[in-house]
């Protein structure tokens, strides 16, 4: 059957635009805004403009359905950080959270408006957010001058080491032992950023010098193993498995990515060839020297 394409957005048949249409809906609902979608833009109270859905028809277009969330939280999130009421200073130091974003989360257009944000690994960027009582949004350059960046990042740092989560150990077969992190918010997984404190938080011990082995498939986990023996080399097979499927099982996907945190930077394991959609782990030479250390005195 011919599907009819959209009068208002020609790149998407009828039907996908009233599903993006009530996606967007859906999502400033959950921000606590009443907005108002139709034809081509969203209107929300108070704004004498309404904002365009043109563009995001674009990228929807090209984009698997089940990503139709994370592509509108993302556009959004960074159309919105230049509202002009993001708060006193005061206001922004509570409120900020450093957070993990994945590298394609803000559209093209906007990504001008917020170049402090930086690369920590591949695959994944950091960034700044402020989580107010009604809504999360990413802070742009606009925002933080006022305040400077490093005294946000410092008090985004203290507050995402104090967000708080629910710490699960998985035994696994052959003694192996994998350590989680969930929970409702949204900055379980960007505890990446500073996986020592939450290891401390979970265990009362800080990671060892040879680090750990995580993976953050979505914004509400994070799984990691400690390097301290031999077992290591199973978590690298039970961990990227584990990431792999669980990337993309519901909204707020992240990385499919394995990565090794060591003394506060992050390195990704997993090589992906995006012709063939194969995946695979290849540890630099410097980790490799460690497995088998452990290995050896295992």
């Amino acid at each position: 059957m011919e599907q009819t394409m959209d009068p208002h957005l020609p790149r998407l048949t009828s039907d996908q635009a009233d599903r993006l249409r009530e996606l967007c809906r859906a999502y400033f609902a959950a921000q606590g805004v009443a907005a108002s979608v139709g034809g081509d833009a969203v209107s929300i109270p108070g704004q004498q403009r309404g904002l365009p859905l043109t563009n995001l028809s674009h990228f929807c277009r090209s984009t698997a359905p089940g990503q139709w969330p994370d592509l509108i939280e993302g556009h959004f999130s960074a159309l919105l950080a230049v509202a002009p009421d993001a708060g006193g200073d005061d206001e922004l130091l509570r409120g900020a959270r450093l957070r993990l974003l994945p590298d394609d989360f803000l559209p093209a257009e906007a990504v001008h408006q917020f170049t402090y944000i930086r690369p920590v690994a591949e695959g994944l960027q950091e960034a700044l957010q402020l989580d107010a009582p009604d809504t999360v949004r990413t802070l742009s350059d606009a925002d933080i001058a006022p305040v400077g960046l490093e005294r946000l990042r410092e008090a985004g740092r203290a507050n995402l080491i104090a967000e708080p989560v629910d710490h699960h150990v998985v035994d696994r077969p052959g003694g192996l032992r994998i350590h989680t992190a969930d929970g409702s918010s949204m900055f379980v997984a960007s505890k990446a950023l500073v996986l020592d404190d939450l290891a401390r938080e979970a265990t009362g011990r800080p990671l060892p010098p040879e680090g750990a082995l995580l993976t953050v498939p979505g914004r509400h986990v994070i799984a990691y193993h400690p390097i301290t023996d031999r077992l290591a080399v199973d978590a690298i097979n039970d961990l990227s498995s584990f990431g792999l499927g669980a990337y993309g099982d519901g909204p707020g996907q992240l990385s499919p990515r394995l990565y090794w945190w060591r003394a506060g930077a992050l390195t990704s394991l997993t090589v992906i060839d995006h012709d063939s959609r194969e995946f695979s782990v290849q540890p630099p030479a410097e980790l490799m020297d460690i497995l088998r250390r452990l290995h050896e005195a295992g």
